[in-house]
């Protein structure tokens, strides 16, 4: 048995010789399909993780975009023009941006679905640890004040206290909501909706900055650190940045 099998491949090699190219080629297309395939696969997903992390850039800082949106040269100030200015390798690292998140306290049901999609991407990147500062107008801040997601500026001082001395004429105050029963209020479960507040220096108004001199903005424009950031000093870092001329 062992013989006829030997003799058997003897065969298939002596007429896989006397085959031309094209022939060679369709035989080993038609009869090695699957393997050649899986290692097509394996070939292609060895290369793309490759490049991957050739290519791939730290991100120094996550930088967020909330009802407010800039042209693509502002864009490129206010990310690599940072990190150029700090002497931070451009090649290796980059600020990363979450543009489009749009946030409305009445939003029309045309627009829902947009708002509904933001803040699923907020909690998200908030949750993670992966958003560290966002650029809002006054409607974005109330919702992010609001939701408790930005940092109180006062926390600056025992770190820093000359740099809260220049940040402050910048710093404008915003409420945070303590506690609230918009649950139930919204369940018909209370008759009125109720609130406990505070007020909180937790943002700077950023519209006068000489960088954005040429953007055009209508209203105020304001930045602020979200709280869980674990990346405070580079937080700080692009505040004093962003408040310096330019």
């Amino acid at each position: 048995m062992k013989k006829e099998s030997n003799r058997f491949r003897e065969s298939n090699k002596a007429a896989f010789r006397r085959m031309t190219l094209k022939e060679k080629l369709v035989y080993i297309a038609q009869n090695y399909r699957l393997p050649l395939f899986t290692a097509c696969v394996v070939l292609a997903v060895g290369i793309w993780t490759v490049v991957h992390n050739v290519t791939k850039k730290n991100p120094v800082l996550y930088l967020a975009y909330s009802n407010v949106s800039f042209g693509e040269e502002l864009n490129e100030k206010l990310t690599s023009g940072y990190l150029a200015d700090r002497d931070i390798d451009l090649k290796k690292n980059e600020v990363t941006v979450y543009s489009g998140l749009v946030l409305e306290e009445e939003a029309s049901a045309e627009d829902h679905r947009y708002v509904y999609a933001s803040k699923m991407k907020i909690m998200g990147a908030i949750s993670s640890k992966k958003m560290d500062l966002v650029l809002m107008n006054e409607s974005a801040c109330r919702e992010f004040s609001g939701s408790g997601f930005l940092l109180d500026l006062e926390k600056i001082r025992d770190k820093d206290a000359d740099l809260y001395e220049k940040l402050r004429p910048y710093m404008s105050e915003n409420t945070v909501i303590l506690e609230d029963n918009a649950i139930e209020y919204k369940l018909n479960e209370a008759d009125e909706y109720e609130s406990v507040t505070a007020q909180v220096y937790n943002t700077l108004d950023v519209a006068s900055c000489k960088i954005f001199e040429s953007a055009g903005l209508d209203g105020t424009l304001k930045i602020g650190i979200i709280a869980n950031t674990p990346r405070i000093d580079e937080s700080l870092a692009y505040l004093e940045w962003l408040t310096d001329a330019h």
